[in-house]
């Protein structure tokens, strides 16, 4: 019984901070999505970049789904989680270049630093995502985790702040 009290009080003062204009808490997946979807953060900052760039993020050239695409006439690479860390790593015509399997540290380098897992640099026109900090980045891995799941359409997309 306290711990139904306990709930319902919690659950009445998040419906008051959403009423005050405070944003509800969200889950670390809608961070992630909402990173990729238009590079802010759910608590409303814009997450910087080398090019500049506000109000896009990750879908701007890779998609929605994350599946890749054509951006100034570049290849943008799939970058769901499956495909970035398979074991059989990745051959890119485009460049001429292969290297190994992702994991989620040399993602990491990929989105900060714009450097591969063998330690070539990223295509220029990729931006270095320079405005995450540590749990932005697990997030947003998370979100590249949820769109890896078969036959499912990403989820909808958050309002912008």
């Amino acid at each position: 019984m306290r711990a139904r009290i306990g709930l319902a009080i919690t659950a009445v003062s998040l419906m008051g901070l959403a009423a005050a204009g405070n944003p509800a808490p969200v889950s670390h997946t809608d961070n992630g999505r909402r990173i990729f979807l238009h590079g802010t953060t759910a608590a409303g900052r814009i997450v910087q970049n080398s090019h500049g760039m506000e109000g896009v993020g990750c879908a701007m050239c890779h998609g929605e789904d994350g599946r890749g695409g054509m951006m100034h006439g570049i290849p943008a690479p799939n970058i769901t989680f499956s495909n970035l860390a398979d074991p059989d790593g990745h051959e890119h015509e485009f460049s001429n270049r292969r290297h190994p399997a992702f994991t989620r540290e040399t993602i990491k380098a990929a989105v900060v630093a714009g450097i591969d897992p063998a330690g070539n640099a990223l295509h220029e026109e990729m931006p270095r995502w320079i405005g995450l900090n540590g749990a932005d980045l697990e997030d947003l891995i998370d979100y590249l985790q949820a769109l890896s799941k078969p036959h499912r359409r990403p989820p909808p997309g958050p309002e912008r702040m």
